[in-house]
C-alpha cells in the first residue's frame, strides 16, 4: 500500500504507468477540489465528493483489470463526454427531455472523445454487453458514439435540484445503486451512462459520507456488483485511458 499512496506525488500528463497500476487514474490533484467541482454547484458535498474522487487509488493493477475486465462480470459507471458549456439544465423551466436544444450537449471535442472510449474499450478486448443511459441527449449521445447501441433508464437522471438535500441524495442511491449492483450477462460488462450527481448519491454508502463526484466528463468507474444494492469500486480510469489497457 505505501507504493499506492506515493503515487499520488506523481504529476498527470501522460498516464504513466507506474507498479502495474494507472497512476493518472489515482494519483491526487495538485489544485483544490474546488477547483473541478462546476461553478454553479458548489457547495460542501459537492466539495467533498470531488476530493474523494481525486484521492480514490485504484485497488487493482492494470493487468489484472485489464484480466478482469476480459472475463466480465463487471459494471462500468461512465460520466457523459464533454459538453459545449456546463449549467445546471436538469432545473431549466424550458428543459425538454425529448428536445436536446434545450439541453447540455456534447461539445465537437466531447463526440471526439467519446469515440475515443469506444474504440479503446475495443481495443482493450473488453466484452461490452448491456449499454444503458440517461433521457438526457449528452448521455446516450456518448453511448451510441461509444458503442453503437444503448437503451434508456430514467433511473440514471437528474433530479432537479442542483443545490441537492441529503434526501435527494438518499433518492439519487434508491434509484442508481440497483442499476450499480445488477451483475451482468455471463461473459460481458454493463456500462451505464449518466452524470454526476446520481453517482456521487449512490456511492455515499461505500465512500461516506459524501460519495465521489465523478469528475472529469468522460470518467469511468469500474464496479464489482454484488448484487441487492451493494457493490464495491474497483478502479477510475480517464477517457484516453481505456486503451492504456490493451498494452496488457
Amino acid at each position: 500500500m505505501n507504493q499506492l499512496k506515493n503515487i499520488r506525488s506523481l504529476s498527470l500528463p501522460a498516464a504513466v504507468i507506474v507498479g502495474g497500476l494507472l497512476a493518472a487514474s489515482t494519483i491526487g490533484n495538485t489544485h483544490s477540489a474546488k477547483a473541478n467541482v462546476e461553478d454553479y454547484e458548489i457547495n460542501a458535498a459537492t466539495i467533498s465528493g470531488d476530493q474523494r474522487n481525486a484521492d480514490f487509488i485504484n485497488k487493482v493493477g492494470a493487468q489484472q483489470l485489464a484480466n478482469d475486465l476480459r472475463r466480465g462480470g463487471y459494471v462500468i459507471y461512465m460520466r457523459h463526454a464533454r459538453t459545449n458549456k456546463d449549467w445546471g439544465d436538469q432545473i431549466s423551466k424550458t428543459l425538454n427531455l425529448s428536445d436536446c436544444s434545450t439541453q447540455r450537449r456534447l461539445s465537437p471535442d466531447g463526440k471526439k472523445e467519446a469515440m475515443i472510449i469506444g474504440k479503446g474499450v475495443k481495443s482493450a478486448r473488453v466484452p461490452v454487453g448491456q449499454v444503458v443511459s440517461s433521457d438526457y441527449c449528452r448521455a446516450y449521445n456518448t453511448a451510441q458514439l461509444a458503442f453503437g447501441k444503448y437503451t434508456k433508464n430514467s433511473n440514471l437522471n437528474f433530479l432537479p435540484c442542483v443545490e441537492c438535500t441529503p434526501q435527494d441524495y438518499k433518492e439519487y442511491s434508491r434509484r442508481v445503486s440497483p442499476l450499480l449492483s445488477a451483475k451482468p450477462a455471463s461473459g460481458t460488462n454493463t456500462f451505464l451512462v449518466g452524470h454526476d450527481d446520481p453517482f456521487q448519491g449512490a456511492t455515499m454508502g461505500v465512500e461516506p459520507p459524501q460519495g465521489i463526484y465523478p469528475d472529469p466528463m468522460g470518467v469511468s468507474y469500474v464496479v464489482k456488483p454484488m448484487g441487492n444494492g451493494k457493490f464495491d469500486l474497483v478502479a477510475k480510469l480517464l477517457p484516453t485511458q481505456w486503451r492504456v489497457l490493451a498494452q496488457y
